[in-house]
């Protein structure tokens, strides 16, 4: 961070939670992989996963997954590439790699932020996922909303899920965190400041170019 930004000029922090709040390189990004290969019958790597994340548009792991098994010229129907996703990522009763992922925003940070903002999450992921993890590392009390993937329309880099946030909230002086194109898109387009999160060495200057005002490399960086 350039040491520029003044958190006290705003009324809420709102988060994207993938790669944010929780570590998803294990559980999602994994239940990527394996879906494409379930399909297609060949290896995926990890980094054309990342790649694809990192150009934008792909905010959905679902379309992600899509993607990469069209890149290669195999059309498979919709609802059998998120079942079996599902079935990779949730398992039997959320035993799947859902239980790999880790929370990223240390409990201490956590309560100095809640102190003096409102916290919110607008992330893209089914809600009954997200309450899941919320509940799971017992952080579900810090946050005083949470949009979800059923809650909005259209998903980012559309503006709606934080602008549904900001109108729950009652608030618009608010600071958005995230770690893609479209996060920092979306939040420039519902007009308010973003932050963002390196996934990358050369994240920084992508970042800004979309229209984050600083770039970190942890969550934990946004409270120095």
């Amino acid at each position: 961070m350039s040491g520029q930004l003044k958190l006290d000029t705003y009324e809420a922090i709102l988060f994207d939670m993938d790669g944010v709040l929780v570590d998803v390189s294990q559980s999602y990004r994994l239940a990527i992989q394996y879906t494409a290969e379930h399909f297609l019958g060949q290896s995926i790597k990890q980094e054309e996963i990342t790649a694809l994340k990192q150009q934008g548009g792909y905010n959905n792991d679902w379309d992600l997954t899509d993607a990469i098994i069209k890149k290669r010229g195999m059309t498979v129907d919709r609802n059998a590439i998120i079942d079996r996703f599902q079935q990779f990522y949730l398992g039997d009763n959320f035993n799947g790699v859902i239980q790999n992922e880790k929370w990223l925003l240390s409990k201490n940070n956590l309560e100095k932020l809640k102190k003096n903002f409102t916290l919110g999450i607008v992330t893209g992921r089914p809600r009954a996922e997200a309450l899941y993890v919320l509940e799971r590392f017992d952080t579900a009390s810090y946050f005083d909303v949470v949009v979800g993937m059923e809650d909005i329309p259209i998903d980012k880099p559309d503006p709606a899920g934080i602008l549904l946030a900001l109108e729950m909230l009652h608030v618009s002086r608010a600071l958005y965190v995230g770690d893609t194109i479209d996060d920092m898109k979306a939040a420039r387009a519902a007009g308010i400041d973003a932050i963002g999160m390196m996934v990358g060495d050369d994240d920084g200057e992508r970042l800004m170019e979309v229209g984050a005002i600083e770039v970190v490399k942890s969550v934990n960086d946004i409270i120095e």
